[in-house]
């Protein structure tokens, strides 16, 4: 990446400046007496002190970690309870294969091990959206059962969401070696996971599943050159990269290729879609569903039923209902985008893998459109297939939990991250840097909103109202009103549940 190249030329210049002394030692000033080069010969055999500087890149420019070298807990076994039912490998893996996904887990796994001096005790449970209540009795039977095996909780992220109101999660910000000034952790991830004051959880390069599930919005690039358009890419870089900008190009684009006189996936679009994907353009926004109070503990939005958001919805609910856009069913909508007969489709990164690899035309990824210019940066909604990382409330040693979260997540960033952008994401490695620099856009942008996260907390939700408004084309500045009353009082008795955590 080219972030990365830099890196690699910036410690080469560091490597050059220490070799300074020793050259000017060397070439002298050519005015020496031979008394004086006598009394230099016997100067050469006495030892000098040299300076050493601890590196802050490895050898291939990533940075380091600040955990300390001699960390070690001698053979400590850490207890880490994962959803089995996971959509993309990302925990315990027995050996190598030859899938460079795979490997790059196991290598992660043994490093991190041998590094800390842990031993990884690996605990299975089903935990996706259909089964979260199954995770959470298998940690409340452990805990009520006084077993301390589990550690580390690695949990889908709603699941978890269930596992922190519930109480079981342990404040992360009372541990110590975290540290999320650094990369492998989203930059956005402590203004939006808090909890007042509390951290239950944290994701970021340490889940595959957080990188195959960042939305984006692909292009076809053939298309794009055929009609003349200027690539997306140009607008993502000048700033100006805005829904009415993308709404814009695909306005006049349907046409009944089959000539069956009806819209189906055989026809060109302008954009494909399904209707949980709508909340990406909400997010990307930079609207929020949830957001912290004077307390700073969580309140519903101030803006979740003001002007920006019926705005937004009202132009993205019409733009819906028109002929550009196909709304199609889950079995069928990106069919149209793989035949290469649709300009957009909203999706997450794992799409390159799962869809596009057998396409005949060539496709880009630019971030989900800003708001307006004036929107300072882009902003990526995650899918809610992602993994979220927290250490069990009655974890006896949270300090090596969170020695071997850091350590993972740094692992990650080096192992894994690279590894799952050169197969799910193969074309940040063939097309060149702007491409690079895109997924860079996506990936810096991602943001944990708790209203989702918390969405499957009981009798609580104010995510899926605003995708039906915008599929259907609802008044919203009507229709929040009755939202924000039953949502606000659901809210209020989530909050209460987590704030009195002991």
């Amino acid at each position: 990446m080219k972030h990365f190249r830099l890196t690699r030329i910036l410690a080469a210049m560091l490597a050059a400046m220490t070799l300074l002394p020793a050259l000017a030692a060397c070439t002298g000033d050519g005015a020496s007496t031979d008394t004086t080069a006598a009394q230099g010969n016997a100067a050469d055999t006495t030892a000098f002190p040299t300076e050493t500087t601890t590196p802050t890149h490895d050898a291939e420019g990533y940075l380091l970690d600040t955990l300390p070298a001699d960390l070690n807990f001698g053979g400590e076994t850490v207890g880490i309870l994962y959803w089995e039912d996971v959509e993309h490998p990302e925990f315990e893996v027995e050996s190598v294969t030859g899938d460079i996904v795979n490997d790059a887990i196991y290598k992660r796994n043994e490093t991190v091990q041998d590094r800390l001096g842990v031993k990884f005790e690996w605990y299975k449970s089903k935990g996706n959206s259909s089964n979260g209540k199954i995770y959470v009795q298998t940690v409340q039977n452990s805990y009520n059962a006084g077993e301390k095996i589990h550690d580390i909780y690695a949990a889908y992220s709603r699941t978890m969401g269930l596992v922190a109101q519930n109480g079981y999660c342990y404040n992360l910000n009372d541990v110590d070696y975290l540290d999320f000034e650094m990369p492998w952790w989203p930059q956005r991830m402590l203004e939006t996971a808090l909890v007042g004051d509390k951290l239950f959880f944290v994701s970021g390069d340490i889940s595959t599943n957080m990188l195959h599930m960042m939305y984006g919005i692909y292009y076809n690039k053939d298309m794009i050159v055929d009609y003349q358009m200027t690539d997306p890419t140009e607008y993502v870089l000048k700033g100006t990269w805005t829904i009415d900008k993308m709404i814009e190009m695909t306005t006049g684009l349907y046409q009944d290729l089959n000539g069956d006189g009806k819209a189906d996936p055989e026809d060109r679009y302008g954009l494909t879609t399904l209707e949980y994907h709508n909340e990406a353009f909400h997010t990307g926004a930079d609207l929020h569903l949830v957001v912290k109070d004077a307390d700073k503990v969580l309140a519903l939005d101030p803006e979740y039923g003001g002007e920006r958001a019926i705005n937004l919805i009202s132009k993205v609910g019409s733009w819906m209902q028109t002929d550009d856009v196909l709304k199609g069913a889950s079995s069928t909508y990106l069919k149209s985008f793989e035949n290469g007969t649709c300009l957009f489709t909203v999706n997450r990164a794992r799409t390159a893998e799962k869809n596009l690899r057998d396409v005949t035309f060539t496709y880009g990824i630019v971030p989900v459109p800003k708001y307006d210019e004036q929107q300072e940066n882009y902003v990526t909604v995650m899918g809610n297939p992602f993994t979220l990382y927290g250490i069990a409330r009655d974890c006896e040693t949270p300090d090596t939990a969170g020695a071997v979260i850091e350590a993972m997540g740094s692992a990650g960033h080096r192992m894994t991250t690279p590894a799952v952008f050169e197969t799910n994401m193969k074309v940040k490695y063939s097309e060149n840097d702007v491409t690079a620099q895109m997924y860079d856009l996506v990936r810096e942008g991602v943001d944990f909103e708790l209203g989702r996260i918390f969405g499957a907390a009981p009798n609580y939700t104010c995510t899926e109202y605003i995708q039906d408004a915008m599929w259907d084309n609802k008044p919203w500045a009507s229709m929040s009103k009755t939202v924000i009353k039953v949502a606000g009082k659901r809210l209020e008795n989530l909050v209460e549940q987590l704030t009195t955590v002991d």
